[in-house]
């Protein structure tokens, strides 16, 4: 089947997006704060999670230090295995900001407080409750990364994320190492830090998470205005509404066959890097007799391997659609396994480790951004709740069921034509791991393709795009209801006149005799409900008679077309709100217009229930949408202006109508050239 990206690319360029670029993303206000949040904080926990080993290790002496250890392992995993799929309700619920802030300040609190424990038993509790504050902080920083960047940035963000969070342990580890260290030189002084060097890196710890709390308070998560009015309407929270909402989770991910196939092949990648990380040092120091430091060299190529993945994903989605990306990044992991496990020196082993690295990343990283692109942002909490707890499982059952295969085959050898071949148990295991990924990767196949089967096709129209040849300026004035659209065009008008310019006024849907009759019926709230589909088509029928016999001949000659509603307008109603999709209603809008896109948007914002309120007693059909509909409207718009920011012009639509025209007219004389500059053209 012909890919749609080349077109979806065009219409990109000629709508003006931005570039999905690293730069733009690490200078985004709101994802560098999370970024500052997500890097210390993690620091911070691979620290103490090295800190709270060695002190449970000296507590228990050496006949229970590596008990002790089990101990706290143990201690971390319980809260997945007890309370892991209500999390994620409570991400679903709750305000997300003030809910990572909160398991920030209690995680940096506990770790504050634990060199001041009686004993393990404390420390093991302390370890269990930091756990679960921390199965509330993942998910819900995972379903908030949509409502911080562009759609655009999703994969560039997953991929920041996932290095930010596990390529930080050997730094982790070092910081660790010199921490202890200045412990131990401050203990020839201070008697009390020499006997116990893991208070420091505890106290660090705690810091980190602090200053994570302080990061994430200023984050903007506009979005869970939405949530929040699903809250208000929902029952009150208790151990009954919270068991069903949980399973309302396990249903929706049960009821999706691309979701849940996606969840599968995440879940099983990370068993797969668990049989990497429990089987590699021995397989590194025995099979192939690199000492203790070929572990360390193959644990090296697989980071590099696995962050180059992660970066390639962007590039790689133009050439390969993501659902099959996902899949041949799993089965090509698994294969580089196989070899990996045949090879018979650390060179050649650590040679295809690198390849095995790149498909682990473009597995996660592919796997968790369409994620975010299809999960629903009431489902999104629930959705990486699960996945977490499921990697979680899926990870400590590696950890302990390879090792234990390992063990009962045991060291075999076998001679074939005078060569010794060694198939010892860790490389049996090895292959067995990778024979899971292959099965995990064939199940994730078969439901990403019902999936496809099942949903309905994506558009692929083929349009004649073309840029604009004509002098004129087309200036569309979107907002939401009652946001004060009609008065501002009518103020812009006349400011433009008084310039001496060319206007003609227009809107949508009418402007024209057919548009006109399909607006009385579309708005009429008679006509009751009217499939997302339907809407948008009719919505395309009206724009495309209003460009062919209005705009376009008013654009040729270069005159000043304002109008009432656009094309982003069907993006954030149908494609947003309805849940059409941002893709299929560009492309359906782009072949009804033939490509013709605005020189400049006025956005008019305005909260939705305060333009509601400005709205006639007589609501139309959309005005009669409930106010959660509208939120969704709004959130789109402000959006779509953050991808486009050369396009757009925002504008605070309170205040009295002469004080927004103020606002607008500097996005007028922003794009119409003073009149010495020549024609104003197309920007």
């Amino acid at each position: 089947m012909a890919r749609a990206a080349p077109v979806a690319e065009e219409i990109a360029a000629l709508r003006g997006t931005r570039p999905s670029s690293l730069k733009e993303l690490l200078t985004h206000r709101s994802f560098s704060r999370l970024l500052r949040a997500m890097l210390v904080s993690s620091l911070g926990d691979w620290v103490g999670f090295v800190a709270v080993a060695s002190l449970v290790a000296d507590e228990g002496g050496e006949r229970l230090g590596a008990l002790a250890v089990a101990g706290v392992m143990l201690a971390r995993l319980l809260p997945s295995v007890l309370f892991g799929p209500l999390a994620g309700v409570f991400a679903d619920r709750f305000d997300r900001r003030k809910l990572m802030v909160g398991a920030d300040l209690g995680r940096g609190a506990m770790y504050a407080s634990m060199p001041f424990m009686p004993g393990l038993w404390a420390i093991f509790l302390l370890s269990f409750l930091i756990e679960c504050l921390s199965l509330l902080w993942t998910p819900a920083k995972d379903a908030s990364i949509p409502n911080l960047v562009p759609r655009r940035q999703l994969s560039n963000a997953n991929s920041v994320g996932l290095i930010t969070t596990y390529g930080t342990l050997p730094l982790g580890a070092s910081i660790y190492t010199l921490v202890a260290g200045a412990s131990n030189g401050i203990g020839a002084h201070v008697r009390y830090f020499g006997l116990h060097p893991q208070f420091l890196a505890l106290w660090l710890d705690a810091f980190t998470f602090f200053f994570s709390a302080r990061m994430v308070w200023g984050l903007d998560l506009h979005q869970n205005r939405v949530a929040r009015l699903r809250a208000g309407a929902e029952a009150k929270l208790n151990f009954n509404s919270i068991v069903r909402e949980a399973k309302d989770g396990y249903r929706f991910l049960a009821a999706h066959p691309m979701i849940r196939a996606m969840t599968v092949g995440i879940v099983i990648a990370f068993a797969g890097v668990g049989a990497v990380i429990s089987l590699g040092p021995v397989f590194a120091q025995y099979s192939l007799n690199a000492g203790s430091t070929g572990f360390g060299i193959l644990i090296t190529a697989f980071g590099i391997g696995m962050g180059t993945g992660m970066g390639l994903m962007n590039s790689l989605a133009r050439l390969l659609e993501k659902e099959k990306l996902f899949v041949v990044a799993m089965l090509g992991t698994a294969g580089c396994a196989v070899v990996v496990a045949a090879m018979p020196t650390l060179g050649l082993a650590a040679l295809f480790t690198v390849p095995m690295g790149v498909g682990t990343g473009l597995t996660w990283v592919t796997g968790y951004t369409m994620l975010q692109e299809n999960v629903t942002d009431e489902y999104r909490g629930r959705t990486f709740a699960t996945l977490t707890i499921s990697a979680r499982m899926a990870l400590f059952a590696a950890l302990v069921a390879f090792p234990a295969l390992a063990a009962a085959i045991g060291p075999l050898t076998f001679t074939v034509g005078g060569r010794e071949l060694d198939l010892s148990g860790v490389r049996i295991a090895l292959w067995v791991g990778a024979a899971v990924v292959i099965m995990g990767g064939m199940f994730s196949w078969r439901g990403l393709r019902r999936s496809r089967l099942a949903r309905p096709r994506p558009l692929s129209l083929a349009p004649r795009l073309h840029k604009r040849e004509g002098a004129g300026v087309l200036i569309v004035f979107e907002g939401v209801e009652g946001s004060g659209k009609g008065t501002q065009m009518e103020l812009a008008r006349r400011y433009l006149e008084s310039k001496g310019l060319h206007v003609v006024a227009t809107r949508e849907p009418g402007g024209t005799g057919f548009g006109d009759r399909l607006r009385e019926t579309i708005l009429d709230p008679a006509t009751g409900t009217v499939d997302p589909r339907a809407e948008a088509l009719v919505f395309a029928a009206a724009r495309a008679q209003l460009v062919a016999t209005v705009i376009r001949p008013a654009l040729d000659e270069g005159k000043v077309v304002l109008c009432d509603r656009f094309i982003d307008s069907s993006v954030a109603y149908q494609g947003a709100a309805r849940g059409l999709g941002e893709q299929d209603v560009l492309a359906l809008n782009a072949w009804a217009t033939q490509g013709l896109f605005p020189d400049l948007v006025i956005l008019l914002h305005i909260e939705p229930e305060e333009g509601l309120a400005r709205a006639n007693d007589e609501r139309d059909r959309f005005e009669s949408e409930d106010l959660a509909f509208h939120a969704k409207v709004a959130d789109a718009y402000l959006k779509i202006a953050d991808e486009h920011p050369n396009r757009f012009h925002v504008v605070d639509a309170r205040g009295t109508p002469e004080e927004v025209h103020g606002r607008v007219r500097e996005g007028l004389d922003r794009v119409l050239a003073p009149p010495d500059a020549g024609p104003p053209g197309q920007t």
